[in-house]
């Protein structure tokens, strides 16, 4: 599916926090016993192609590049067995995030939207269906910057496995059909430049590519 057509079916976006055990320690953050769980406003969508405008008067933006999920079922307090019957689409998200305004947001124990949710601050890679269930634990994903490997990781490396994420999250939200999870990063985040070229593999295949733009 492609990024245009999959922007169509979206209704919520859902995020996870430091769900890597290595991005956690590099952010000085500890290792949650519990999914941290925040949103990003489906506004700021965009297609994971092309040129990506970031407006530089926002300060540090950062590339954080994780495993998007497309649930094709409605769920609300599911087993995991509905859970892994929801699982519909998956490709490659950005969580970008204005850095120095989540630390400062996090030092006044503030919500963390206004890094969340800015212009473009979530592009999304074309989408393909899950072939089977188990596809899901043997998901690997790798971000190159300039022809540069920055980031690199697998579900194996979860600190809470996919299924584990979206069942915990139906405990407390009523989750709908297009729906998206965007399941965490990897270690070795870091900052956007004028005329980075970004290229997003999925389980070896390159998914998704774009300059990014800030002026």
């Amino acid at each position: 599916m492609s990024s245009s057509n999959i922007l169509k079916t979206i209704g919520s976006i859902y995020c996870v926090g430091r769900n890597y055990v290595d991005h956690a320690k590099e952010l000085n953050n500890p290792v949650p016993k519990e999914p941290i769980i925040f949103t990003k406003s489906t506004a700021c969508i965009v297609p994971f192609e092309g040129k990506i405008f970031i407006p530089d008067n926002l300060g540090r933006c950062d590339y954080e590049t994780e495993i998007a999920i497309q649930l094709g079922n409605d769920l609300y307090q599911a087993n995991q067995d509905r859970v892994l019957e929801a699982l519909s689409c998956v490709g490659i998200a950005l969580d970008l995030t204005l850095r120095d305004k989540q630390n400062e947001l996090r030092t006044k124990k503030y919500p963390w939207d206004l890094a969340k949710s800015f212009v473009n601050a979530c592009p999304l890679s074309k989408f393909r269906q899950l072939n089977d269930s188990k596809e899901i634990e043997e998901l690997e994903i790798k971000l190159e910057v300039n022809g540069e490997v920055r980031q690199q990781g697998s579900t194996k490396q979860m600190v809470f496995s996919i299924p584990d994420l979206i069942t915990f999250i139906s405990q407390h939200i009523p989750l709908r059909s297009g729906d998206i999870v965007l399941t965490g990063t990897p270690a070795n985040v870091g900052p956007l430049k004028n005329h980075d070229y970004l290229v997003a593999f999925l389980n070896g295949e390159a998914i998704a590519e774009a300059e990014i733009l800030r002026t």
